[in-house]
């Protein structure tokens, strides 16, 4: 074990040279970057406006040095660096952000010589350490760095400190008039290892370690209700139970939230959830623990009001809880900028992964609004017709499909009466129940569905002689016709020469943004990656996305319905639907004042119109939406 000297004064080493931006001994993989351009991981597109910061996490050492590189040339600093074994490799999770400041320097990859080495020429030439993260790959301990060239108060560093000594160096500090203000924790060898910096005349600070996660969270809730703000939470190994040190500070700042331990499988949908309300990440810890990968994050946020905040997770979790939904995602749009998206719940019960805004769901009857903007732009671009037949001579679908004898007035049906459910294909009995060959039809291809419908299913009304309310719930509305959209998705493949999901993803869906919206799959095996899981009878039985493409089969991010809105330019304003069907309910609506949101969640146990309705109170009662756009 070595530590480091205990107290240095930063004002009286003469440093030979500036080390600004200036490579360092390739030996030790030095890192000295400004980043520019943010990367929450190695995949996900980032909102523009959040050019300031930069995040990553999964990187091997030659992805962090090459991104490194990639992004010093565009003025990000690195404020935290944390390593971690993954299955006997270094990983790396890193934190840059764009801020002008003093010459600065930055390892990682260090064996504990190499760092006091590092720390020692450092030292000489007027640096003082800003960050360690001590961490183990293969039970050998290693440590990464980040050095400022500025001056300060008084300062002194440790690591390599048993519980023991790190407790004793604490006390040993404190009575010098000290306090630490930042600490790294890991296991070697089942036991925990300690580095931590200190400073003379720290803001009142408490510290602690060897803490489990429920004594973490007491101390947490604790130290937050006598006015502490966290700084620092560092997780480790420590014999078979996770622990973790922390450090509180009393002191003022914008409103914050922390997160601990967060499984590594679901570290993207928290940070997302995080980056889609506005939360900058001003601290992110990675650690091995006993069951994997965790990680600790702090959040600052101050593009949002805490009261409006408050007000969107009380009406989002108080109809879940009313219904008993497992998972939902919100996202919101003003005049064209996306401000504000986040899941809650979970995606699937029994892993426990949380819902974030890249999670997909199935649209259900919001799928309406894709097929009637495809059949308008079909309108615009082509010879199609809004008053142009459906069936018969002359047709749009007249060649594929004959005209029943017992089923004459097919022939009347156009264009517009299957957009406007005037169609005739409702049935009601005398009970007022109705019945929608979509649902009687037990076969698996739309031909054959089209044809068994025309043959043994007679209208319900002559075509376009009854008045359908859109403002009614669909769910009630006797006139409301399934089937006449499934009817709408083949005129679409038949004008266009594309499959129905092909035209409208090349069409509307890729121009926009929003590529990744699909026809979803009908079994749980078939689900697209990050889609969620569906409970309720008849989810994965009854439920035939492929079938229901053009009226109920699209799967899709909230946010990137409201990608397709910002862009679409056929359907106009003040326009909205709601879908639900086993296992999922859906809502997307366009307001005439700027507004737009879109909401999904993986049961049926609500209601459509509570969610608008609570979507609806969110939006009149935020006081005040940030500035900048997420999309």
């Amino acid at each position: 074990m070595s530590t480091l000297p205990a107290r240095l004064d930063p004002e009286s080493p003469c440093a030979r040279h500036r080390r600004r931006s200036q490579p360092a001994a390739r030996t030790l993989r030095h890192v000295v970057a400004r980043i520019a351009a943010l990367v929450v991981s190695l995949v996900i597109a980032l909102p523009a406006f959040a050019a300031d910061w930069a995040a990553r996490h999964g990187l091997t050492s030659a992805q962090y040095q090459s991104a490194f590189d990639d992004y010093a040339r565009k003025g990000y600093r690195l404020v935290s660096i944390s390593g971690y074994d993954d299955r006997g490799q270094a990983r790396f999770a890193a934190l840059w952000k764009k801020q002008a400041g003093p010459g600065w320097a930055a390892r990682h990859g260090l064996t504990p010589a190499q760092y006091q080495a590092a720390f020692d020429d450092f030292a000489r030439q007027g640096y003082r350490l800003t960050w360690v993260n001590g961490y183990a790959v293969g039970d050998k301990p290693y440590y990464a760095a980040i050095w400022t060239r500025t001056g300060g108060p008084a300062w002194a560093a440790r690591h390599g400190l048993t519980a023991a000594q790190y407790q004793a160096a604490f006390d040993e500090m404190a009575g010098k008039g000290y306090a630490p203000t930042h600490v790294s924790a890991f296991g070697i060898g089942g036991s925990a290892r300690f580095a931590a910096i200190f400073e003379k005349g720290a803001p009142p600070t408490v510290a602690r370690h060897g803490l489990s996660a429920a004594q973490y969270q007491s101390a947490f809730d604790q130290y937050v209700r006598d006015g502490y703000r966290l700084k620092a939470v560092s997780g480790y190994r420590d014999g078979n139970a996770d622990r973790y040190a922390a450090l509180w500070v009393k002191t003022g700042g914008p409103q914050w939230s922390a997160r601990h331990g967060i499984p590594a499988a679901h570290y993207q949908s928290v940070f997302d959830n995080y980056r889609y309300a506005s939360w900058e990440p001003d601290y992110i810890e990675a650690f091995n623990g006993v069951g994997g990968v965790r990680f600790n994050g702090i959040w600052d946020n101050t593009a949002f009001r805490a009261g409006d905040l408050k007000l969107i997770d009380d009406k989002v979790r108080g109809y879940m809880q009313a219904h008993a939904i497992p998972g939902m995602s919100v996202a919101i749009m003003r005049n064209g900028r996306l401000v504000f998206a986040s899941g809650y719940g979970v995606a699937d019960k029994d892993s426990g992964e949380p819902v974030g805004p890249m999670h997909r769901f199935r649209q259900a009857s919001v799928s309406k609004l894709l097929t009637r903007s495809a059949v308008l732009k079909l309108i615009a671009d082509t010879g199609l017709q809004s008053d142009s037949h459906v069936f018969g001579a002359n047709s749009e679908l007249g060649a594929t499909y004959a005209t029943p004898a017992n089923n004459p007035k097919i022939v009347d049906i156009t264009v517009q009466h299957l957009i406007d459910h005037r169609g005739g294909f409702v049935n009601v009995n005398k009970d007022g129940d109705k019945s929608d060959p979509m649902f009687a039809y037990t076969g698996t291809t739309h031909k054959g569905l089209i044809e068994w419908a025309l043959a043994n299913y007679p209208l319900g009304y002559d075509p376009g002689t009854v008045k359908y309310d859109p403002d009614n719930d669909p769910k009630t509305d006797n006139m409301y016709s399934n089937f006449g959209y499934c009817l709408l998705g083949r005129v679409i493949e038949k004008r266009s020469g594309k499959s129905y999901e092909a035209y409208v993803r090349d069409a509307l869906l890729k121009p926009a943004g929003a590529g990744d919206v699909v026809i979803g799959g009908d079994t749980l095996a078939d689900r697209k990656p990050g889609e969620v899981v569906y409970y309720g009878g008849g989810a994965y039985s009854s439920v035939k996305p492929t079938r229901f493409d053009s009226h109920g089969g699209w799967i899709a991010r909230p946010m990137d319905l409201l990608r397709f809105v910002k862009y679409e330019t056929y359907l106009g304003n003040g326009y909205g639907h709601y879908g639900e069907m086993s296992g999922t309910m859906s809502v997307l609506r366009r307001r005439s004042d700027g507004f737009a949101f879109a909401a999904a969640v993986n049961s049926n146990d609500g209601s459509t119109g509570d969610m608008n309705a609570m979507l609806t109170e969110i939006v009149d009662g935020v006081t005040q939406w940030p500035a900048g756009d997420l999309f």
